[in-house]
């Protein structure tokens, strides 16, 4: 017999609506049915929402003290929209008569000083204002070159490379084992037994430097791991020895991809040189069509400006689309902004990131905004009203088409997993349209989840079951279509649709196979017909 569930009590209920809202999502988070939450409210007298949520005392507290919603909205975890409809709400529609201390910073008796109030219009970006603080300055201009020492470093599938420059160096042990994060998920691409000795290498490696994450192969993507487990905080530099490095900009980091032989260096010094990259400012808007995912909105992106449009710049998303995206869309966004050449791609802080980091960590972080008159190099908005499904291929981002223009082009297998597609929702996603339905006989359909910790909740709320009978077939968490053997790599010839982002030469057998990227959902429709298929008329 299961143990009696622990019932929350009034004020975690009420704690719990302050940061999920709805009976749905704070059930989908204590891993029970909806109505079971609605009953305890009742039992418990709390009422649907617990509003107000913030009194009129506390907006006009902070609305006089900042006078900007933006800064306002920061205090209290929320977009600066959100705070705008608060005060609106209170009646308070115009600046405030008088200026406070939190908008001016005067010099005091003893300390030299300027002689005049210090703006707050320092024309920074997120990118520069982070890369300042890693560098210890106040302020670093773009394309200057500057030493910075990291928050996190994060190194997976080239580990073993990065040991043996380490050994290169002379350097007995790392400069500090609290920042290294390391992880085994797709470590190499090399024979088993060659990879079995590699991940041995890493494991006595990581015992002998202490160091303190360390994620071994069951865990899942090492990405989605860093995510999950509150490795990368907003306003940290990361360093990932791997290009796709830049999805930890989905939490509002600025997180970039190094090579493994500067990694090592990282690894004895705690140093690298890095250029301030210029930034391009995204505002993504509209209302998002059903089967439009943030794969779509990346690809369409990547349509606009070229796959050579943002190279070694950094990228800053805003806009109402980006607003209401969860942590794992923003994190496919940020990922694929890497096939424009991005160097970083940082979707700015807001309550959606606070409320994914509650009870993912306890440390202390600092969010980091731009100034009001943040310099971009370039200023685009791209709305998403009349955006379709969309399918990238063959074998890269050159060519990016609408999934209805390639509707009936046969595939004989289809992935659905890694960071861009192996996540909850990406999963539950499949499992809508594979629902009472069987996956074509001539198409295999392989399903990665991206995490342990998904493949679990994934098995709980019955989806495994669902995959399992539709015919499609589960393996163990992970990042890539080529960790556990070739049987999952398609044949030469062959046509692979896929949500992973990886374009790997092995993946394509030689060049001589096709593959595509596409969403989960247009994924998981082509598999129901062996052929790319528009997924819109299978989604409720």
């Amino acid at each position: 017999m299961s143990p009696r569930r622990r019932v929350p009590s009034k004020a975690e209920l009420i704690q719990y609506q302050r940061l999920y809202k709805t009976d749905e999502t704070i059930g989908e988070r204590l891993g029970v049915p909806a109505y079971l939450v609605a009953y305890w409210r009742r039992k418990k007298n709390v009422p649907r929402h617990s509003l107000p949520k913030f009194s009129d005392h506390e907006i006009r507290n902070l609305w006089e003290r900042f006078g900007d919603d933006e800064r306002c909205g920061l205090e209290l975890g929320i977009s600066k929209a959100a705070f705008y409809n608060w005060r609106r709400k209170y009646g308070f529609r115009e600046k405030p008569p008088f200026l406070k201390l939190e908008q001016l910073e005067l010099p005091l008796a003893g300390v030299k000083g300027p002689g005049r109030a210090a703006s707050l219009y320092g024309k920074q970006t997120i990118a520069q204002k982070i890369l300042a603080r890693a560098t210890g300055r106040e302020r670093v201009e773009t394309g200057e070159l500057v030493v910075v020492e990291p928050d996190v470093v994060m190194s997976q599938e080239n580990s073993g490379e990065v040991i043996r420059h380490f050994k290169e160096l002379g350097v007995e042990y790392v400069w500090n084992p609290n920042r290294i994060v390391i992880s085994l998920s797709s470590c190499g691409h090399r024979g088993d037994n060659d990879l079995s000795a590699g991940h041995k290498t890493i494991r006595e490696f990581v015992r002998r430097q202490n160091v303190r994450t360390f994620y071994d192969i069951q865990e899942g993507t090492c990405h989605q791991m860093a995510l999950e487990r509150g490795n990368i905080l907003p306003g940290q530099l990361c360093l990932g020895a791997d290009r796709h490095a830049t999805l930890y900009g989905a939490v509002g980091a600025f997180a970039t991809g190094i090579e493994a032989r500067e990694m090592a260096v990282v690894w004895g010094t705690g140093k690298v040189w890095l250029s301030v990259p210029r930034t391009l400012r995204i505002d993504v808007i509209g209302r998002r069509p059903s089967g439009v995912s943030a794969t779509e909105i990346a690809l369409s992106i990547i349509t606009q400006l070229g796959v050579d449009g943002a190279e070694y710049k950094a990228i800053e998303y805003y806009g109402s689309v980006v607003s209401q995206m969860s942590v794992s869309e923003r994190a496919t966004l940020a990922h694929l902004s890497v096939e424009m050449g991005a160097k970083a791609a940082i979707c700015s802080y807001e309550a959606i990131t606070r409320r994914y980091l509650v009870g993912r960590t306890q440390a202390e972080y600092t969010a980091v905004l731009p100034d009001k008159d943040a310099e971009y190099e370039g200023i685009f908005q791209t709305s998403v009203e009349r955006l379709v499904p969309q399918v990238a291929g063959p074998n890269g981002f050159s060519h990016i088409r609408a999934a209805a223009e390639l509707e009936g082009l046969a595939v004989q297998q289809v992935v659905v997993g890694g960071v861009t597609g192996g996540c909850y929702g990406d999963l539950r996603t499949v499992a809508e349209i594979l629902r009472e339905r069987t996956v074509h006989p001539d198409c295999r359909l392989w399903i990665v989840p991206a995490s342990r910790s998904v493949y679990l909740e994934a098995l709980q709320k019955g989806l495994m079951r669902l995959f399992m009978e539709a015919g499609a077939i589960v393996t163990h968490p992970g990042g890539s279509i080529s960790v556990a053997g070739d049987n999952r790599l398609p044949a030469s010839g062959e046509r692979c649709l896929t949500t992973a982002n990886w374009f790997h030469p092995q993946a394509r057998s030689a060049d001589k196979a096709e593959m595509y990227l596409c969403s989960a959902a247009t994924a998981a429709a082509s598999a129901l017909n062996a052929a790319i298929t528009d997924p819109v008329r299978y989604l409720r």
